[in-house]
Parts: structure tokens; sequence; C-alpha cells
């Protein structure tokens, strides 16, 4: 009967110290792990900055995900290439910043073809700053967590049945990958270190592909050949680009099964499908947020950005960009539009 006993307070004390350390490294081991590794991360992002060494003719092709990226690097590609869609995937021709050269050391500088051009989703002060271009495009906040959802049910482990609104939740409180959205287009819309930027918005780009392209060639200091356009024109296409999807698509692991049959990686790229799929109750919360946090950008910018539609005779969803939302300069040089 003693050694009876003796077993159960073992077993009762092993339990004991199974739960304790599960606990410990719940509590503390696994959220200090990952305290650090965002402390790395930062810390090489400053690192490869201060390393970095710049060109005039280096393109940086920025946006918060789901804002038109790979269609941009789509884009700049066809400008300054014969266009030919000879590569395997997109991110031989243009790389991912922080996925393929921070981590792997690689230096921009080492890139062999020029322009060097590079795709990021950094925020303003992580990206590393120089006298090349940035292209900074941006979206529509309601339709940008539309379509993160989507994605993040497809690629992102463990989020496959995540429901709207928990996404939502997430999106809001900026505990997605990439951080807050408001602090991503308000950091790079404000410019404080008068980067030579040019920003264009998603729905110009659907609204007049062609207007778009010539703003974006300008920009870069290219002429665009009149018999070029219908090549560049089709080729940055929805359509051309889902035909091509493998070239375009995330690579990595297999992604998880999410709860329905989803398309590839290319979508419909809708403007305004938020009204139909976003419950109106977040685009609510979305709008009263956007009101503290978005004011300062600018009435018109404001609006766009918060999916409110523009003023009054005046295209919904897409910005007089005529008007003064481009950043950068004729010559290059700094912006005079910062606010």
């Amino acid at each position: 009967m003693p050694r009876m006993r003796q077993r159960k307070l073992l077993g009762a004390f092993a339990g004991a110290i199974v739960s304790l350390t599960l606990l410990i490294d719940k509590r503390v081991l696994t959220p200090c792990g990952r305290g650090l590794h965002r402390i790395h991360r930062r810390f090489n992002l400053l690192k490869y900055g201060m390393e970095y060494e710049g060109t005039p003719d280096d393109i940086f092709v920025v946006t918060y995900p789901k804002s038109g990226t790979t269609w941009l690097q789509m884009i700049v590609y066809q400008l300054t290439t014969d266009g030919a869609v000879d590569f395997d995937h997109i991110s031989e021709v243009s790389p991912h910043l922080e996925e393929m050269m921070i981590p792997r050391r690689h230096k921009i500088s080492d890139l062999g073809r020029t322009p060097r051009i590079l795709k990021s989703h950094l925020h303003f002060h992580q990206i590393p700053k120089g006298p090349g271009r940035y292209i900074y495009c941006v979206r529509n906040g309601l339709d940008v967590a539309v379509s993160y959802h989507h994605h993040a049910r497809k690629y992102i482990s463990g989020w496959g049945q995540m429901p709207q609104g928990e996404f939502f939740s997430r999106f809001m409180a900026g505990q997605v990958p990439y951080g807050s959205w408001f602090e991503h287009v308000t950091g790079w819309l404000r410019n404080k270190d008068r980067l030579n930027v040019l920003v264009v918005t998603y729905e110009e780009l659907r609204a007049d592909l062609e207007a778009g392209v010539t703003r974006i060639a300008d920009f870069c200091g290219i002429t665009i050949d009149p018999a070029d356009m219908p090549r560049i024109l089709e080729r940055c296409s929805f359509a051309f680009m889902r035909e091509h999807d493998a070239k375009f698509s995330l690579r990595g692991p297999p992604p998880p099964k999410p709860a329905s049959p989803p398309p590839g990686f290319i979508r419909q790229g809708q403007v305004g499908a938020w009204r139909e799929e976003l419950d109106p109750r977040f685009a609510s919360e979305f709008q009263e947020v956007c009101k503290r946090r978005l004011r300062g950008l600018g009435e018109d910018m404001f609006r766009f950005l918060s999916g409110q539609g523009a003023r009054k005779g005046e295209p919904a969803l897409t910005p007089p960009l005529a008007g003064g939302l481009s950043l950068a300069t004729p010559s290059g040089g700094a912006s005079q539009n910062e606010s």
C-alpha cells in the first residue's frame, strides 16, 4: 500500500512537472523566442539598409500585401525589357527583397540586370533608402481586407478556415503579416525622408491601364514605342496573368487546404468587391477608424482609401492623381507633396 501511494505521488509530481514545463514554454519561452526573432529581423533590416549602395536606376515596387504587387512587377518588367515571359517565376527578374535577398544576405548590387527591380512589402521606415525610384501602389483598404482574407485562407497555415470576422479583427489590429495597413499607407504617402516616390492606385490601373502604364514609364524615364503598347497591355492583363498563374503564384510548401476550393493566385482584381463580400458592420468600423487615422492625408485620399468614394462629380473610388498624389518630381528629386 505505501508503495502504491509512492507511485501515485511520483505520477502526480511528474504530471505537475510536465504541466509546468508546457506552461513555461507557452507563457515564457515561446513569446521570448518570437521576441528575439523580431529583434533579429529588425537588426537585419537596419544593417541591410545601412549597407545598401543604391543607384538612380534601382526600382522598388512596394505595396501593402494584396494591393497590386505582382501586377505592378509585371508592368515594370514589360517596360524595362522586350517583354518575353521566358522566366519560370517573376521573382527571377524582380526578387522579393525581404524574402529572397535580406535573409540570404544577397546584396542588391549583386543583381546582374539593369535596372535592378525589387519587390517589397516593407513599411517606409524599413525600406533601404537611396537615389533610386520607388513606386508605391495603394488600394482601397476595404478591398485589401477582403482580398487578404482570401489569400490568408489559402496560404497561411492554420488560417484556412478562419471566418471573415476573426480575420477582420486581426487586420484592424495589425495582427497579420506586415502589420498595420494604416501605418503602412500613411508612412509611404507622407514620405518623410523625401524619397523619389511615385504613388499609383490599384483603381486607376483598373480604370485605364494604358494611362497608368504611361505614368509609370514617364517616372522611370522610359519612352514607350507605340508599337510596344499593345504587347504591354496584353501581357499586363489579368487574363494573360491568370493564364500563366504559375509564373506569379507564391513559391514554397503547398498551401493549407482552405474551407472551399480557391481560385489561382491571380484573382479577379475587382474594384469595390467589398460591397458584396464584406459584412456592413466591418465596413462601418473600418471607415470610423479611417476618420481618426487617415484625415491627415488629404480629403481626396482619405475618401478613396476609406472606400467612401469621391466627391460628387468625381469618378468613384479613383482619386484625381493629376491633382498631386504623385510624390515624384519630373527631375527625379524630392517630393513636393509631403504632408
